[in-house]
C-alpha cells in the first residue's frame, strides 16, 4: 500500500500515511485524521496500552512488574507530554487494580546494573525513547556495549 502510493504520489510522507491508515483505519479507511489523544487509553504505560486482554495483561504487568514512571514532553521524546511519576503510578494501579508498584522487588528480580560477569552484549538506547534512563547507557567492558542513537525511538 506504501509503495502503491509513493508511485501514485510521489510524496514520501503520503504514503507514510498510507501505512499508519492500515493501523488506524483497518480495512474500512474511514478515519481522515488520526489523533493519538482520541485513540489514547489510559494505563500504567504512559504510551497507552491498546484494548483487548493484551493490553488489559500488559496494564498489570506495568503495576506489578515493571515501572514506566517515566513523564514525556514531546521535545525530547516521541510521545504527547504527559506527567507521570511513581506515586501518580501508584495511584492509578491502586485505583485499578489494588496493587501497588514495586521497583525495588521488580529491579531485584527482572534487572540488574552488574553485568561484570557478562560478555558479547550490545545495549542500544534511542534518546527520544523516554525509557532509555533505564538502559544501560555506557560500555561495561570491551565486550559489553552501550550503543545511544540520538534520534532513536522505542519501536
Amino acid at each position: 500500500m506504501m509503495l502503491d502510493e509513493l508511485e501514485r504520489s510521489g510524496s514520501e510522507m503520503s504514503a507514510m500515511a498510507a501505512g499508519a491508515g492500515l493501523l488506524y483505519n483497518g480495512t474500512d479507511g474511514t478515519k481522515s485524521c488520526f489523533n493519538i489523544y482520541d485513540d489514547f487509553i489510559e494505563c500504567a504505560d504512559i504510551t497507552g496500552c491498546g484494548t483487548g486482554p493484551e493490553a488489559k495483561a500488559w496494564d498489570f504487568q506495568c503495576c506489578t512488574e515493571f515501572q514506566l514512571a517515566t513523564p514525556s514532553n514531546n521535545v525530547t521524546d516521541m510521545f504527547p507530554p504527559l506527567e507521570w511519576d511513581l506515586d501518580i503510578a501508584s495511584k492509578y494501579c491502586q485505583a485499578t487494580y489494588k496493587v501497588s508498584p514495586d521497583p525495588v522487588d521488580a529491579s531485584l528480580n527482572y534487572w540488574s546494573a552488574d553485568f561484570s560477569a557478562a560478555s558479547n552484549i550490545i545495549f542500544s538506547n534511542g534518546l527520544l525513547d523516554p525509557w532509555h534512563a533505564g538502559g544501560v547507557l555506557e560500555d561495561v567492558n570491551p565486550t559489553v556495549k552501550a550503543i545511544i542513537i540520538a534520534d532513536g525511538a522505542h519501536h
